[in-house]
């Protein structure tokens, strides 16, 4: 079984001893009621990787000992999901499938169809970076995705212009995403529309813009799913899950 991950804000060093307090402390102790000699793993969020033992458990906080060290290096190839805003539970599913498949930076974008509404950008925003940061502690990831503000059509046409690919997902579409060559370095767009579809006035920009159109085989995906299976297809490709932690 993996260990529990925490987030610290301290330079992680090895055989230092550091304190986890604040959300973190108290939830390792109240909540996850980690003791005395057991191991947990600290990380900065930026891809250090520290395993520590537990010397002391107070009310909110503990103390451990770093044993180990281990640095996650950044992946050659960068993805970027540009997810349609959505409905409460579908756009946490969304974004929860995302960050555990190992999208590196997430693109909230105000679609046309998209039956949510951010009437609040900083407040959906924050909600969002909330969401990302308890997946990456359930599935142990220590290089968080960077989670970007809120992008308009024009803002996002941009991105695909100077993406090195870029890919949107349709179900008309006659190309299959298994038609596509993912490159060996650079960053690739990932585009996922909302509920109500992509409209096509943004279809017909984001193909100018130099979007590869693909469709996921003959069933149509909910946008809470699209992403990650979309996503998963496309990293298969490359070295990242062939590379353990470290290496």
């Amino acid at each position: 079984m993996t260990l529990p991950l925490f987030i610290s804000s301290d330079t992680l060093i090895a055989n230092q001893v550091v304190t986890l307090d604040g959300n973190e402390g108290r939830h390792a102790v109240s909540v996850r009621r980690i003791r005395v000699g057991e191991r947990i793993e600290l990380t900065d969020g930026r891809g250090v990787r520290a395993t520590c033992t537990v010397l002391e458990v107070k009310k909110n906080s503990l103390s451990a000992k770093i044993e180990s060290i281990t640095l996650e290096p950044k992946p050659e190839v960068s993805f970027i999901a540009v997810q349609a805003l959505a409905k409460g539970d579908r756009a946490d599913l969304a974004l929860e499938i995302l960050t555990e498949v190992g999208i590196d930076v997430l693109v909230p974008w105000a679609a046309t169809h998209s039956i949510a509404k951010w009437d609040d950008p900083e407040k959906g925003l924050a909600k969002w970076r909330r969401t990302v940061q308890e997946a990456c502690k359930q599935s142990r990831r220590t290089r968080f995705p960077q989670v970007e503000a809120l992008k308009n059509l024009e803002e996002v046409a941009e991105l695909i212009a100077t993406a090195d690919l870029a890919i949107v997902l349709h179900e008309t579409a006659d190309a299959s995403i298994t038609d596509i060559n993912v490159p060996a370095a650079g960053r690739v767009v990932l585009v996922i529309g909302p509920e109500g579809g992509i409209s096509s006035d943004e279809l017909m920009k984001f193909r100018e813009s130099g979007a590869n159109v693909v469709r996921m085989g003959n069933s149509v995906m909910r946008t809470s799913t699209a992403g990650g299976a979309g996503l998963a297809c496309l990293i298969s490709r490359t070295k990242r899950w062939s590379i353990k932690s470290g290496e």
